[in-house]
This record gives structure tokens, C-alpha cells and sequence, in this order.
């Protein structure tokens, strides 16, 4: 098989991996919402295939660079591949706390979640999957749109974190239900970060530029 062949394979794998935490994401978030305990255990279940997709892509991204017959433009690839998969390791394991969070919620009853709390779910799952539409694409400009959309983001968990405190204020016996409500909020926002470092990425592979920790550039 070429460097080529390998290469393409490897774009597909990982958009499989891409598709699965986007999925687990909205799942995750539909679970809280539903108070389904069942759909919340199968993000659990999900999290071991993207487990396994990632040490399986770190495998065939070795074997590729281990060969040393590949162009610059591959290298950037493979490279940039190594770091997508981590974020997306990451996106799925936060998709299984906020699920887990959710069990706290199906027990009982007492301060629910908003409306918000929805919202930014499909938010931060909305930026994983353009995150993935910038890559096929290869469209440098829609990838880093998304760190002004995690301004958003960053935003609503603020207002969550208050609200958090304003119910421990008015209604202290709901203390453990605020708490998971302001844990599911802290874990979307880490979501939206790692949205974000996905479309960092993208950018490298599109551009070359290494823009992380930088303002975003004029392209």
C-alpha cells in the first residue's frame, strides 16, 4: 500500500472517530435532558470504540512516519492526525461525565435543567461536527470561525455557574443536583475547547501555520 493509499484511509478512520464523539456529545446532552439513564450507559458503551479508534489511528500514523517516505504535506497530515485524535479521545470521555452527571439528576426530584442547558449542548456538538465539515473541506476560515463561536460557549457556563450558585443560595437541600447541573455545564465548555483545538488543526493542515495560542490570522 502507498503513503497515499495509507494517508486516505487514515482521513477516513479518523472522520469515523470525528462522527462517533460528535454522536456520544448529543447523546450525552439528550440523555441529562431526558433523564434517560439508559441512553446515558450507552455513552459509557461508546466511549471504549473511541478509545480503541484512537490507539488504532496513533498505530497507523507510527507505521507511516516510521517509513520516512512521505512529503511534507503528508507529514503535516499525519502530525496534525496524532493531536485531532487526542482531542477527540478527550471529547468522549467528557461526553461520559456529563452522562454520568445525568444519573445524579434521574434520582429524585428538585431543580431540573434549563432550556439553556440544552442549547449549549447542540452548541459545542455542533462545533465538533463543522470542525469536521472545515476539514473535509479544507476550509481554513470556517475552521477558526469556531473560537469566536466558543466565546459563546465560554459565556453560557459562566451563567450556569451562577445560576449554580444562586440555587445553593435559595435552596441549599438541592446542593448535589446544582453541583451536577454546574459539572455538566464545565465539561460542554471543555467540549467547545477541544471543538476548537480540532479546528487549530485544521487550519495546520490547511495552511501549515501553526496558530494555537496565537490571534487568529488573516487568511
Amino acid at each position: 500500500m502507498t503513503d497515499v493509499q495509507e494517508i486516505a484511509q487514515l482521513r477516513t478512520a479518523l472522520l469515523q472517530m470525528w462522527v462517533r464523539a460528535e454522536n456520544m456529545v448529543r447523546q450525552a446532552v439528550r440523555s441529562v435532558m431526558e433523564r434517560d439513564a439508559q441512553m446515558g450507559r450507552a455513552v459509557i458503551a461508546m466511549d471504549e470504540d473511541v478509545d480503541s479508534m484512537e490507539v488504532e489511528l496513533d498505530r497507523r500514523c507510527l507505521s507511516i512516519l516510521a517509513r520516512g517516505t512521505h512529503d511534507a504535506e503528508q507529514l503535516r497530515f499525519v502530525t496534525a492526525v496524532m493531536k485531532m485524535v487526542t482531542d477527540l479521545e478527550r471529547i468522549g470521555d467528557l461526553a461520559v461525565n456529563v452522562s454520568e452527571r445525568g444519573f445524579d439528576l434521574v434520582i429524585g426530584r428538585g431543580v431540573e435543567p434549563s432550556p439553556d442547558l440544552a442549547i449549549m449542548g447542540d452548541l459545542v456538538a455542533d462545533m465538533v461536527r463543522d470542525a469536521a465539515d472545515a476539514f473535509v473541506a479544507r476550509d481554513a476560515v470556517a475552521a477558526l470561525e469556531l473560537r469566536e463561536r466558543d466565546k459563546d460557549v465560554d459565556a453560557m457556563n459562566r451563567a450556569a455557574f451562577a445560576q449554580g450558585l444562586a440555587i445553593l443560595s435559595a435552596h441549599p437541600d438541592q446542593a448535589d443536583r446544582a453541583l451536577s447541573l454546574t459539572n455538566i455545564s464545565k465539561h460542554l465548555e471543555r467540549i467547545g475547547d477541544h471543538a476548537v483545538s480540532l479546528a487549530e488543526m485544521v487550519f495546520f493542515v490547511v495552511d501549515g501555520t501553526d496558530v494555537r495560542h496565537r490571534p487568529s490570522p488573516v487568511v
